[in-house]
């Protein structure tokens, strides 16, 4: 026989990622209003109805909901579309999303302080740099060449992205994307192809 409805343990499952979705709900309405560090657990769970409990148990604080928000819900998929799409559409619909969600954005690179928001930000870049690399015909041979390159340009691209969002992210992504495709086009095969050949065995060819 089949039994309908959910056992108990999927049912403890469901409970759990329903009272997460209700604190990301929360939380997005309140930084339409209010800066991020201003935001309590209290506020949320008395606006979406969860337990003090139940917050603890998802998250240690505030700010990490907030970066977990901005981790799960774009970061990943810009990380997907990157890869299956292009790297170029992946760092525009990230920086779309940043811009068309000012307020929760702001409120999350400014959660993460200072000193986390350039390692935050970079770890959700560096995924769409590989797709460049792997894009312009592949990484180095040495893995630790490709750890280089991908650091290198992740780097370079942060720092653009960096700066736009200081400059109040007035530029239009899809000008401001162009202009680094302008720049990356060929340097990071290029820079694959001096570290190959710099890496080479004596008297091997060198690639060309």
């Amino acid at each position: 026989m089949v039994r309908s409805g959910m056992t108990g343990e999927g049912s403890e499952a469901q409970r759990h990622t329903d009272a997460r979705a209700a604190l990301v709900a929360a939380l997005k309405v309140r930084l339409r209003t209010q800066p991020l560090d201003k935001v309590t657990v209290t506020q949320l769970t008395r606006d979406c109805g969860v337990t003090r409990q139940a917050f603890y148990y998802h998250f240690p604080d505030v700010r990490h909901l907030a970066a977990w928000v901005f981790e799960t819900e774009v970061a990943r998929q810009v990380r997907a579309f990157a890869a299956e799409v292009g790297w170029a559409d992946g760092l525009v619909r990230l920086m779309l999303y940043m811009r068309q969600n000012r307020s929760a954005t702001l409120g999350v690179l400014n959660g993460v302080g200072q000193p986390g928001l350039e390692r935050f930000l970079f770890r959700q870049m560096r995924p769409v740099t590989e797709a460049v690399m792997e894009q312009d015909g592949g990484g180095p041979a040495r893995p630790q060449d490709r750890v280089m390159v991908v650091d290198f340009y992740t780097s370079a691209v942060l720092a653009v992205v960096l700066r736009w969002v200081a400059d109040g992210m007035a530029e239009h992504p899809y000008r401001l994307v162009g202009d680094l495709e302008i720049m990356l086009h060929g340097a990071v095969r290029e820079s694959v192809r001096r570290l190959d050949a710099r890496a080479a065995p004596p008297g091997r060819n060198r690639p060309q």
